[in-house]
């Protein structure tokens, strides 16, 4: 892994503009990508000839996609272009050619059941910015042994920033719309950060005992860390967190579609390692909340919870803060079309910007394929994040927008193209400056080939 120099990441254009001028030059470079991205969907079509039957014999493939089916393995290999305005502050565009695999395993087990899913890459840059590659490892181990059951999960990935859409994280490689669930603390979008390596894992773990027909008893707990790898100065990385959560709860199947639980945790979160200039604070969050769920059709189905949550910081001084936790979602999984849309509320370690804070993210996720040979894919997500209330302390406010538009077309069975454009937004309020936060607007406008075969059967069950 090659470390790159801050000085390889100042923008191009020496003095800042003024107000007005970045106003118009980001206008303009809206217009652009989207005349730019609207051109390209209008161009594949015609530069493939016509649409595939559709009385084709097996699947047609218009670009990666999880496994359904148990004992089955997918994988695929994508070429792409990205446009990038916006580039670490950069007014003007950049580009980068990009190179990128996905694997996804489900095993044949109906009673212990094992997932994986692996995507990763590497960027050439072709304008004077920074290259970098990325990975992202999730694995998932169900066991059952009577009337308990038991979830092992472990997710780990190695990014040049803040994680954005897709199964990668990395706008414009062509895998928006691919989302697994990955168990663990969900704290929504998080805040964008300019270049700085880091490496983030997160090993989780749930048990279940059944103690009647429909009511259940549950643990769980979970370690996360982040590490900045990017190190030498003041806002040169981020702040390496550690946290840790244990929670225990209770659930009822009240009948075939409805489930009523409640549940309490207690997570630790501390920070080690340079803090950049930023403080940073130990603290303590407490969570009780009731659980409900429920599915309206075999297709439709929500989930909340919600409760007080109390935290309280090491700073001195300091007194036990109070507020409300909510994490909600309404899901829709047709046989082919998905969507989800979902609202968390609760505190988290900060994204390595800031030493703790309160965010609030909404976001929506849809998949939808139409005509045979065609997908396509959405994405968008409002995240508001502030820092923890303390006596004297610096108060930081970042308001995060992000969406991203994918269209996909298959251009033989295994073969696809895609264009995708994503638009990411961050503002911040603060006297002070966090560790190498973003600000300012970013378009990214991909394009490329994608080599996704049918899933390949793996032992027997």
């Amino acid at each position: 892994m090659t470390r790159i120099s801050q000085c390889d990441l100042q923008p191009a254009g020496g003095k800042a503009a003024k107000p007005a001028a970045q106003s118009a030059i980001q206008k303009a470079a809206i217009m652009r990508s989207l005349f730019l991205a609207v051109l390209l969907m209008m161009i594949t079509p015609a530069a493939f000839g016509q649409a595939l039957p559709a009385a084709e014999a097996a699947p047609i493939s218009t670009g990666f996609s999880l496994p359904r089916t148990a004992g089955t393995l997918q994988y695929a290999v994508s070429a792409s272009e990205s446009l990038v305005w916006g580039y670490y502050g950069n007014s003007g565009a950049a580009s980068a050619t990009n190179l990128t695999g996905d694997l996804a395993y489900l095993s044949n087990s109906k009673r212990n059941p094992f997932s994986m899913v692996l995507a990763g890459g590497h960027s050439w840059s072709t304008s004077g910015q920074p290259s970098f590659s990325y990975v992202s490892l999730g694995m998932s181990q169900i066991a059952n042994a009577g009337r308990w059951n038991f979830v092992f999960s472990d997710n780990v990935n190695y990014m040049p920033g803040t994680p954005t859409v897709g199964l990668s994280g990395i706008a414009g490689v062509g895998d928006l719309g691919v989302s697994p669930v990955q168990v663990g603390v969900d704290s929504g979008q998080g805040v964008l950060s300019n270049f700085s390596t880091r490496v983030t894992n997160t090993v989780a773990g749930t048990i279940q005992r059944q103690l009647t027909g429909k009511t259940s008893i549950n643990g769980s707990g979970s370690a996360s860390i982040t590490r900045f790898l990017d190190t030498g100065g003041s806002n040169n990385g981020g702040l390496d967190s550690n946290s840790i959560t244990g929670g225990a709860g209770i659930s009822h199947q009240y009948n075939e579609r409805t489930s009523l639980g409640g549940n309490y945790a207690y997570s630790t979160y501390s920070y080690s390692g340079d803090t950049s200039g930023t403080q940073a604070f130990n603290f303590v969050s407490q969570t009780a909340s009731v659980l409900f769920t429920h599915r309206f059709t075999r297709k439709w189905g929500m989930s909340a919870s919600a409760g007080p949550q109390w935290t309280l910081s090491d700073y001195s001084g300091s007194k036990q803060q109070l507020s409300a936790f909510v994490d909600a979602s309404v899901d829709y999984a047709g046989h082919y079309s998905s969507g989800s849309l979902a609202y968390v509320r609760s505190t988290n370690s900060g994204f390595g910007a800031i030493g703790g804070s309160l965010s609030d993210s909404l976001t929506f996720v849809a998949t939808h394929p139409f005509a045979v040979v065609w997908s396509s894919s959405f994405s968008a997500s409002y995240t508001r994040t502030e820092s923890l209330p303390l006596p004297l302390a610096v108060h930081y406010k970042f308001d995060t927008t992000l969406a991203g538009v994918q269209v996909s077309r298959a251009l033989v069975r295994s073969l696809s193209t895609y264009a995708s454009f994503t638009v990411q937004n961050q503002s911040s309020q603060s006297s002070a400056t966090a560790a190498n936060v973003f600000n300012g607007l970013s378009e990214v406008v991909g394009f490329g080939l994608t080599y996704s075969p049918m899933s390949v059967h793996l032992g027997r069950p």
